[in-house]
């Protein structure tokens, strides 16, 4: 009887110092695990607490997922601190997610979230009777066989249920049997009471920073849509920091195209050759992608009329892939997730109100990844703010193409009405010129007449004198002694003085005739209302024609310097290259008239033969040198400028030069240029093709001008 008392006495001691025991290492755990928010360290130091307090082969934290049937080890503690060198302190990890399988006939129990308690010995004696109220062990019906998890023999798993609804599990392992003592499961399940608290204030906290950080996020999409409405550059920012928060791989977005634009494109190219041009522009304008490394850009690799692609497109929901090689609609063997690595995707279409306008792709490569309700959530968040800011950005692009198209339209207007009034000046000139051409030619053809006329009595004239002076002298040889009254009359007429004066008169007659019919055909040369618009010419003769025009204008102040070269005929229009002549040099004789220079006013010309090398032509180059004031800098670069003018009002009309530049660049397919330095005077050089193998006849020259 005593001795009986004496060890009932003994086991309530040693109940109670086990008590008191537990009760310390409980309060040391939850001391430490209290210390952080963070879930991950949370059961990290729970999981090495309980290592290190019951001496175990490894510990470690797993959730149990009901929608996947699946586990994912969070956490472990592997090895024994301080053990030996024959011990190793690590073993092969088991972090990531296992199949139901891999845990035998115990995937049973933990998808009850049941207490599991095994000792690894192959007797079923071994199971004490106080230990059945936690052992959760299948039905067998062949005799007891010890189980084993990733190489443990003994086992014990508590489970723990947080508010969320999410099970998990303290896994205990043991390589060799081990039986595991009450003390150690109560430890254990008040341990995982206390944990399912501080799980539940990390998974608050948790959910507090992942708000906060998609909040961030979004708000900085946000902000970046504010300060630009560039659409590349908020694509690349919003996938840069959304690959960083998700920590996936590759995040790539797809810029839906408008099947209206692909079917336009399509027609409008109508060759199949075209299709990879095609799809190469498309790529470069509607995908973008970031990658974390040592993972390349897939850009290049990406179609964008995959399965998924089209599936989304086709459904608009969103796509959650844990393992690609599962997937019905990619297949094992899909060449494009082969070559960019991808294990698992999360697809997201970015939309709103039923318009897709992209799809958002998040890749992991490194390895399966099942993707969480929160990482879905984020997606989703970044998509919908993308899809405003891609809305607000198409609508930027549409409001800043019309406002180009409105500025081009009114540019439109405005060079019209400018080259409305320009025609309508050249026009004005051009009939001034035709009718001074007109006049010209009807003056010249005037004179032309009588001057003929004289020009063509003159020899009968000159024959005439020429006799009637023989019979004179032949008189005066016959009857040297006249009467009185015919010497007197001799005498009185100076028949002496008429007979030597009469054949100069005859020749100065002669003179001024010729004189006079050189200046019609110089007329007639610049008028050239006889001859065709465009036809072969002598340069010379128009420069001359301009400056007989000119004489009166030009007068005796100015010297005229000619030095003409080797000039063949040139195909050209010559009543209007004279007409460019004349513009030339009438601003030239104004300028020297307005200028006291030091030396004598002097106009030079020169004309010579050059290689155009850039169109390797030979073309006849005219310059036209004064020795005036010269041209400031300031106008220099306005001087074609329709209506511009230095001169006074109603003294000029500021087209001289513009119409010289048109006849001589648009029209003779030449160039006019000038150099000028101020009290330096100026000049002007004209080049122009000696031949035109394409020049339009004078029909189609005017159909042109009357069209403008």
């Amino acid at each position: 009887m005593f001795l009986e008392r004496y060890r009932k006495s003994e086991f309530r001691f040693n109940w109670f110092r086990r008590s008191q025991r537990q009760n310390v290492l409980l309060r040391r755990i939850i001391d430490r695990v209290r210390n952080s928010l963070e879930l991950k360290v949370v059961l990290q130091t729970a999981v090495d607490e309980i290592a290190d307090i019951l001496q175990l082969d490894c510990c470690s934290f797993f959730w149990y997922f009901h929608d996947t049937d699946r586990i994912q080890v969070i956490c472990e503690r592997n090895g024994l601190q301080g053990s030996s060198s024959t011990s190793p302190h690590h073993s092969v990890s088991n972090l990531g997610y296992f199949k139901m399988e891999t845990l035998g006939e115990l995937a049973a129990a933990i998808a009850r979230a049941e207490l599991i308690v095994q000792n690894g010995e192959r007797s079923d004696s071994a199971v004490a009777p106080w230990l059945s109220r936690w052992l959760v062990l299948p039905h067998r019906k062949s005799a007891w066989t010890t189980p084993t998890i990733w190489g443990f023999t003994a086992t014990a798993m508590v489970p723990l249920n947080t508010q969320d609804g999410s099970t998990g599990f303290i896994a205990c392992f043991s390589k060799q049997p081990r039986r595991w003592l009450v003390s150690e499961i109560e430890l254990l399940q008040s341990i995982a009471q206390h944990l399912e608290v501080a799980i539940s204030q990390a998974q608050l906290y948790e959910q507090t920073q992942k708000q906060a950080q998609r909040e961030r996020l979004v708000n900085q999409i946000t902000a970046q849509t504010r300060r630009s409405f560039k659409l590349e550059e908020i694509l690349q920012g919003a996938i840069a920091q959304l690959l960083k928060a998700l920590q996936s791989d590759r995040c790539l977005v797809h810029l839906v195209e408008d099947p209206g634009e692909s079917e336009q494109v399509q027609s409008s190219s109508g060759v199949s050759e075209n299709s990879t041009a095609r799809q190469s522009t498309s790529r470069e304008k509607h995908l973008y992608e970031v990658c974390r490394p040592p993972f390349s850009p897939s850009v290049e690799d990406f179609d964008i009329t995959g399965p998924i692609t089209h599936w989304v497109i086709q459904n608009r929901i969103r796509v959650v892939i844990s393992n690609v090689s599962a997937d019905q609609r990619i297949g094992p063997h899909n060449r494009e997730y082969q070559q960019a690595q991808i294990k698992s995707s999360l697809v997201v279409p970015v939309q709103t109100n039923k318009q897709l306008y992209a799809i958002l792709y998040l890749n992991q490569c490194s390895q399966i990844r099942y993707w969480s309700k929160n990482d879905q959530t984020l997606a989703q968040a970044v998509a919908d703010q993308l899809a405003i800011s891609i809305q607000q950005a198409h609508l930027y692009a549409q409001t800043q193409q019309q406002a180009a198209d409105s500025a081009a339209q009114a540019r439109n207007l405005a060079e019209t009405l400018h080259e409305l009034r320009l025609t309508q000046t050249q026009l004005i000139q051009s009939e001034k010129m035709s009718s001074l051409g007109r006049m010209v030619a009807g003056v010249a053809h005037e004179i032309n007449n009588p001057i003929n006329f004289i020009f063509g009595n003159l020899p009968y004239v000159e024959s005439h004198v020429e006799d009637l002076t023989r019979i004179v002298n032949a008189y005066q040889d016959c009857y040297p002694q006249p009467d009185a009254e015919l010497q007197e009359l001799a005498e009185t007429v100076e028949l002496e003085f008429i007979l030597a004066d009469l054949p100069r008169i005859l020749d100065s007659m002669k003179a001024g005739a010729d004189r006079i019919r050189q200046i019609v055909l110089s007329l007639r040369n610049f008028a050239r209302l006889d001859e065709a618009q465009h036809k072969i010419v002598d340069i010379h003769e128009g420069i001359e024609s301009s400056l007989l025009v000119l004489q009166s204008y030009i007068g005796n102040e100015i010297q005229i310097v000619r030095k003409y070269g080797k000039l063949p005929s040139v195909e050209c229009y010559p009543q209007q290259l004279n007409q460019a002549l004349m513009n030339i040099l009438i601003n030239a004789v104004e300028a020297l008239n307005h200028w006291q220079g030091q030396e004598k006013a002097t106009i030079a010309i020169c004309t010579d033969v050059a290689l155009d090398s850039s169109a390797e032509r030979a073309i006849a180059r005219i310059v036209i040198t004064d020795n005036g004031p010269g041209i400031p800098y300031g106008v220099q670069s306005k001087i074609f400028d329709p209506f511009f003018t230095t001169k006074d009002v109603g003294q000029g009309t500021g087209l001289g030069l513009t119409i010289s530049y048109q006849i001589v660049v648009n029209q003779h397919g030449g160039q006019l240029k000038f150099y000028s330095e101020p009290g330096l005077g100026a000049e002007f050089m004209i080049e122009i093709p000696i031949s035109h193998p394409s020049a339009p006849d004078s029909q189609k020259l005017k159909e042109v001008i009357a069209a403008r």
